[in-house]
């Protein structure tokens, strides 16, 4: 962890507590009767929040080009878009907003959404990234596709914008390739850590693996945050269906990247719950070698270590050498602290 938090809503980001956010992902496709259904799914699972791309076609795409028209039937009304984010809220989740339209930016701030994320495709566009930064609302900032001297370039314009309360979400994204997600070897973990400590910010994890347990993998990196997308069926085919989880799955997948979070800020040597009972049974205790009698002073050559751990630790035999037996202890039996004369 950095030690730098900010808070979305109630909730920290960079904390003790990971910050998981379930992805929508546009999987609606411009059905808002789905969407609400979508934040049912979200809340379902267990997230801390769920992430809506929102966008104006003509800001988004040229007109001639066919995403315009896809993405002209995928656009919610100003009302529409406060309902949604009203309703996520009900379900005590927060709203966070993918602008992929400058103009959405201070509407969807008024409509109270939580926190924005720049997408990877605006990490080089300065309307998306100043309008943000104006904003001053708590923001992601996504990385992936980004060289490390676009990342650069971004940090470079948050700072003269003296933008504040942001994390770094590291991740890669391969669906135009037609692979069915990142490869894990491929999805460089390590690099959390380095941009931890080179920007010393919270960072966190865009996963577009198709895996259900990469999430833990990682926490255990160190992501203070993870996104990943969610569907309501494996059946639908919507926007990067390969690496969705569906509500099941994705109650799973946050589960183990919660406990994954605890173990590894947990920086002190606690016994696990049920490792005394474990102890008892496979540690040793100081046992009789041989027939002592009554009155025995115990010589080294008078004791060996031997399992279940329930009498004295054999880290404490020197304690009693020279000790003298109160009573006879057969072969192959504990010695008590009741059988040794008071010193």
């Amino acid at each position: 962890m950095t030690g730098l938090c900010f808070k979305i809503g109630k909730r920290q980001v960079g904390g003790k507590e990971i910050f998981f956010v379930v992805e929508e992902g546009q999987a609606n496709q411009g059905n808002f009767k789905k969407a609400l259904l979508m934040i049912d799914a979200a809340a379902m699972s267990g997230a801390d929040a769920i992430e809506f791309q929102l966008a104006r076609a003509g800001d988004f795409y040229i007109r001639s080009d066919q995403g315009y028209r896809i993405y002209l039937k995928r656009e919610f009304k100003n009302e529409q878009i406060k309902r949604l984010i009203e309703y996520t809220k009900s379900k005590r989740m927060e709203f966070i907003a993918v602008p992929l339209s400058h103009r959405l930016i201070e509407p969807l701030a008024k409509a109270g959404c939580s926190a924005f994320n720049i997408n990877a495709s605006d990490l080089t566009n300065p309307d998306i990234i100043d309008a943000v930064a104006a904003s001053g609302m708590p923001f992601f900032l996504s990385l992936l596709l980004a060289t490390q001297k676009e990342i650069d370039w971004a940090i470079k314009r948050m700072k003269k914008n003296k933008a504040l309360n942001y994390a770094l979400l590291h991740g890669q994204h391969v669906m135009a390739s037609g692979k069915p997600g990142v490869d894990p070897e491929h999805t460089a973990l390590g690099f959390i850590s380095t941009l931890k400590k080179k920007y010393r910010l919270p960072v966190g994890f865009v996963d577009h693996t198709s895996l259900n347990w990469f999430p833990a993998a990682a926490a255990a990196a160190g992501a203070d945050i993870i996104s990943r997308h969610i569907i309501l069926s494996h059946k639908d085919r919507g926007p990067d269906w390969q690496v969705c989880l569906d509500p099941r799955q994705m109650r799973e997948a946050i589960g183990w990247a919660r406990k994954m979070r605890k173990s590894i800020i947990l920086g002190s040597k606690n016994l696990s719950p049920g490792e005394d009972m474990d102890k008892l049974l496979m540690r040793r205790s100081i046992v009789a070698a041989r027939d002592l009698k009554q009155g025995r002073v115990i010589q080294r050559q008078d004791i060996c270590f031997k399992r279940p751990g329930t009498g004295i630790c054999p880290s404490r035999f020197e304690e009693i050498m020279g000790r003298k037996l109160i009573r006879a202890i057969k072969d192959d039996r504990q010695i008590k602290h009741s059988d040794l004369e008071v010193k």
